[in-house]
């Protein structure tokens, strides 16, 4: 299995959320943050596809989940608050365009 987490090779943690229910073990844990794309080069330019990905793991079952980006660029401004349970999605298999 292969998961794309965006267009960077490159990962940077953003910081841990206030606690959250994990989806899988149901403990209350704090989860890490990390994002892999923080340069837009052309933000107008709807050619490229550029988004920065969110994602977070529960230091407990080491689940991996994803964010819309909206919340996540939230939580990047320190708003520790914008991610809730109910924003936790499965990050999808990563399928090759053919």
């Amino acid at each position: 299995m292969e998961y794309r987490l965006g267009n960077s090779l490159r990962v940077k943690s953003r910081g841990d959320t206030v606690e959250l229910t994990c989806p899988n073990c149901n403990k209350n844990v704090q989860f890490g943050v990390f994002s892999n794309f923080e340069r837009r080069f052309a933000p107008k330019i709807t050619l490229l596809d550029c988004k920065t990905v969110y994602f977070l793991v529960c230091p407990k079952c080491a689940s991996i989940y994803t964010v819309d980006e909206k919340k996540g660029d939230s939580f990047k401004k320190g708003e520790k608050v914008s991610i809730e349970s109910i924003d936790l999605k499965t990050l999808q298999e990563f399928k090759e365009k053919i």
